[in-house]
């Protein structure tokens, strides 16, 4: 028979009760007068009255008497046949012996079931009920017995004897809910006698569902299984809680097992697995008397799990150390975590834990959590290797003209480098970005190391312009070599063009530069330069110096300021001297790149992007890198639609501080375009046709100064031509260059699952490499860097209430009436044991102080000593006081006690030392006095 779900429902004394959604594998007459016996009363027992059952059949408007189990199945094939969903019982209270499904099979066979029960007086309706049946009731017809064999055998359980009577085991009778169960098999010597038959039954529930038979039967037809999967299935909403239901469907056991893991550490409580395998699930809760319980199990295919009972109530307390909160469930819900920060502590996901699932675990669990997560990653870095030929080949497809070059180690397919740059990224440099390059390396933090090399642009809005990456091995001559090799490959610069790289003068960047582009020219970053030249020659008045000459456009003025270094230090101007101009000074720099910057702040800017993306997979960080850009370039270009001028933001920016600073500047024309610009110091002379200035600003950037601005509004207001700004400005800084530089598009590239099976040659992961060592937390800072601010803030001391330091290094004294005594040492005086000492002793000792190994020796004799020392009370300290300090200096005497051993007693102070008048040295103790009274 086929599997179909039905609605229950039941009249008892015309009142209709709902029972909920079953199916012919879990029905019986126990079952349903149990659920009904619960829907009613709200009681776990089964009903001790006996019942006459009755069926409506719709289609013909009877109503056929159920009198066993195997009717049960009857009425389910009678109502799966007539394609109905809906079945309504009848139920009267009338003296009613339930029998298995068995004693059906044959009307005239004696069974032996009731065979084995004696003395046992049969009412009329009871001969009726078991084969002697002829009712008179025309409307009641009972169930042909036809088809009490065959269910018979169908729902027998094949691992049992022959002899027994083969029924299904039923999910826990105290645990319906909104669904049916089924009883267990009855085991045959049980039923010996009425007495025990009567007890089976009795308050039945199932602790271990379906645990007495198998849930194997006969195939189930595609379409009704099809039903049943899609009846119910679980569906969860985002930041809503997990909701279990009887008849809700799963994919598969797995799922469910990890919901109700979910559920379990959500909800505050462990749980009980008393089944757990592949076609059953019946977990209950670990709390001794809790009732909540769930059975769920296999509906046929081999996969979805359906939800056959659920009892949803919990009487325990929540707990907060979960044991349900295993390594592996904790390494699955931070694994992005640990993606993004593999170095992460073990205590912030503890605190994360606490925060977010309200849950504690121990730092063992944590460590080996975090470690298997990492174990994942781990293997991800591995896997995107065996990508990066497919993706390459994916670049060159979707972008064609593209560049996507691997390089592997000599004789092997062990990956080394690999460089990538987009056509659109080619074009766009040439046609509308000045010839200015940045090139930097970021290391990446992954397993397997390595630097991300990048060659940065600018474009006519000063905005970063990504041209080519590549991922090696490390900043070595040959990495940079084979990088910016490629880099002129792939641009195919014309030679008569001239162009500049900026670089921080790393590990073999400029010997590449040498040998791959001859006739460029290279400036260093000044911000690197400067960190190198105040290691030696520091200070505020040399750092001013030096920024000003690395930005000065004027020669002469460069000149002064470096002759004023060698006042200062003639040492700091030879260092600066034997530097180049060309490579850092603005005043030096080609004036056909039309770019004035002095620092390598644009690769910074763009390694300070993939911040999040170092520690991921080679194949994540170039991917990142390609959105970004083909995401810009669509951005900018729409941006560019709507300015309203030819003249970049950027650009106006600087003509309005320019324009700011001319204000106070006269302007002397003296004919052809030519000016002199008198102000504050020195004079300045401007050519507008050349478009020169004497300061050399205008030169260098391609952006009029002040000086030139002065001329130029002279020059409309003569000629009234304010709106041919545009022209003073270089044509490389104009909107239509910037629309020539996005103009080009970057295509997308489809998703790993498409491209990861393309046959392409193997590449195999470079060796770990592990440095000797405990991996650095911090990394190193330069000098002079600024440290990172302390957590607890400013200290402030306790007696003084002033910032700085603490009570124990403040120097202040106090000013209220008692003295404050500093605590001294033997190094000040020296003790005496005895009155008979001679004067002589005690002088050589104040003159010469014990050392601090006779210090510490003395220290440990003197509170090592077994000999008895009296504590004396403050009255006969003061009169021993007054006795022993004869001496002229001390007016009045103070008590005074020395406090051994945090406060624990008073030593006995036999002796005391007076020094220019003050007492304050312990003979027995050998210590100074900590307080005065």
């Amino acid at each position: 028979m086929g599997l179909d779900i039905f609605d229950i429902y039941v009249t008892i004394d015309t009142e209709v009760v709902e029972l909920g959604t079953c199916d012919a594998d879990h029905i019986s007459m126990i079952v349903l007068l149990h659920a009904l016996s619960e829907k009613q009363t709200g009681s776990d027992q089964v009903p001790e009255d006996d019942y006459s059952v009755w069926v409506y059949l719709p289609w013909s408007s009877e109503k056929k008497e159920v009198c066993s189990d195997n009717d049960i199945l009857d009425v389910f094939r009678l109502f799966t046949e007539h394609k109905q969903t809906q079945i309504m019982f009848e139920i009267e209270k009338r003296p009613y012996i339930p029998a298995p499904a068995d004693l059906e099979a044959s009307s005239s066979t004696p069974s032996r079931f009731m065979g084995d029960i004696p003395d046992v007086a049969f009412s009329a309706f009871e001969q009726d009920l078991f084969g002697n049946n002829e009712g008179n009731n025309e409307d009641q017809v009972r169930l042909g017995d036809d088809y009490g064999d065959d269910y018979g055998d169908d729902y027998s359980d094949d691992s049992g004897d022959d002899e027994s009577p083969g029924m299904r085991a039923g999910d826990d009778s105290g645990d319906y809910g909104n669904a049916l169960a089924v009883v267990p098999e009855v085991p045959e010597e049980v039923c010996e006698g009425t007495d025990d038959f009567e007890d089976l039954f009795e308050g039945y529930q199932s602790k271990t569902d379906d645990e007495y038979c198998s849930d194997e039967g006969e195939e189930i037809s595609d379409d009704k299984l099809a039903r049943v999967v899609k009846s119910n299935p679980f569906k969860q909403l985002v930041g809503c809680p997990i909701r279990f239901e009887v008849g809700q469907t799963h994919d598969s056991v797995y799922t469910l097992r990890s919901l109700l893991t979910d559920f379990a550490i959500h909800e505050g409580f462990n749980l009980n697995k008393v089944k757990n395998d592949k076609n059953r699930l019946t977990w209950a809760c670990m709390a001794k008397g809790c009732p909540w319980r769930i059975h769920a199990s296999n509906v046929g295919d081999d996969t979805t799990m359906q939800v056959k009972t659920y009892k949803s109530e919990h009487t325990c307390h929540r707990i907060y150390k979960s044991k349900e909160a295993r390594s592996k469930w904790i390494a699955g819900k931070f694994q992005t975590l640990v993606k993004s920060n593999p170095g992460i502590q073990a205590s912030v996901l503890s605190d994360l834990l606490r925060d977010q699932f309200n849950v504690t675990v121990d730092t063992q669990r944590l460590y080996k959590a975090k470690k298997r997560a990492v174990e994942v990653l781990l293997k991800e870095h591995e896997e995107c290797f065996k990508h990066l030929r497919a993706y390459a080949v994916m670049v060159q497809q979707c972008n064609p003209g593209s560049a996507a070059y691997i390089h592997l180690l000599d004789k092997t397919s062990t990956f080394e480098r690999m460089f990538v740059s987009f056509d659109a990224q080619r074009k766009g440099f040439l046609e509308g970005c000045r010839p200015f390059i940045g090139i930097d390396g970021c290391h990446l933090k992954g397993p397997y190391g390595g630097v991300l090399l990048s060659a940065i642009a600018l474009d006519a809005n000063s905005g970063l312009y990504p041209l080519a990456y590549c991922i090696c091995e490390g900043e070595t001559f040959l990495s940079w070599s084979w990088f910016l090799r490629h880099l002129r490959i792939f641009l195919r610069y014309p030679d008569e063009k001239p162009i500049c790289f900026m670089s921080d003068r790393q590990k073999g960047v400029i010997g590449a530069l040498k040998m791959q582009w001859p006739r460029a020219s290279i400036r260093y970053c000044a911000r690197h330069i400067y960190a190198n030249f105040k290691v030696s020659y520091g200070g505020q008045k040399l750092k001013n110096l030096f920024w000003k000459a690395a930005k000065t456009a004027d020669r002469f003025e460069f000149k002064k300021l470096l002759a004023d270094v060698g006042n200062i230090n003639p040492k700091a101007m030879k260092y600066l001297a034997e530097i180049e101009p060309c490579h850092w000074s603005r005043h030096a720099f080609d004036a056909s790149i039309k770019c004035e910057s002095v620092t390598n702040n644009m690769s910074e800017a763009f390694n300070s992007m993939l911040k999040d993306f170092r520690p991921r997979t080679y194949l994540q960080l170039m991917e990142f890198i390609r959105r970004l850009v083909m995401t810009r370039f669509q951005l900018r270009k729409e941006e560019c639609n709507k300015w309203t001028t030819d003249i970049p933001p950027s650009v106006n920016k600087k003509i309005l501080e320019n324009s700011k600073e001319s204000r106070i500047l006269r302007t002397l024309h003296s004919g052809g375009g030519k000016y002199e610009m008198l102000g504050v110091g020195r004079a300045y002379t401007a050519n507008l046709p050349e478009k020169t200035c004497e300061c050399g600003q205008w030169q260098v950037s391609g952006v009029p100064c002040s000086h030139a601005l002065a001329g130029i509004r002279h020059h409309f207001g003569v000629h009234g031509d304010e709106e041919n700004l545009a022209t003073f400005i270089d044509p490389i800084l104009s909107k239509s260059a910037y629309l020539r530089t996005y103009n080009s598009m970057i295509h997308p590239i489809p998703d790993l699952c498409v491209w990861a099976d393309l046959d392409t040659a193997r590449v195999d992961a470079p060796p770990l490499k592990r440095l000797p060592g405990r991996p650095k937390l911090v990394r190193k800072r330069e000098l002079g860097e600024k440290l990172k601010a302390a957590k607890t803030g400013t200290v402030v001391c306790g007696s003084c209430k002033l910032p700085g330091h603490n009570s124990r290094s403040c120097k202040s004294e106090k000013t209220s009436g008692t003295t404050k005594v500093s605590n001294t040492t033997e190094a000040d005086v020296s003790v005496s044991s005895s009155q008979t000492q001679p004067a002589a002793t005690s002088s050589q000792s104040q003159s010469q102080p014990p050392t601090k190994r006779q210090r510490a020796r003395k220290g440990k004799a003197a509170v090592g000593s077994s000999q008895p020392t009296e504590v004396l009370t403050q009255t006969q300290e003061k009169s021993q006081l007054t006795q022993d300090l004869n001496c002229e200096q001390f007016r009045t005497v103070s008590v005074m006690m020395c406090v051994v051993n945090k406060g624990a007693e008073i030593c006995g102070m036999e002796e005391w030392i007076c020094v220019n008048g003050v007492s304050n040295v312990c003979e027995s103790s050998g210590m100074g006095v900590s307080n005065v009274l």
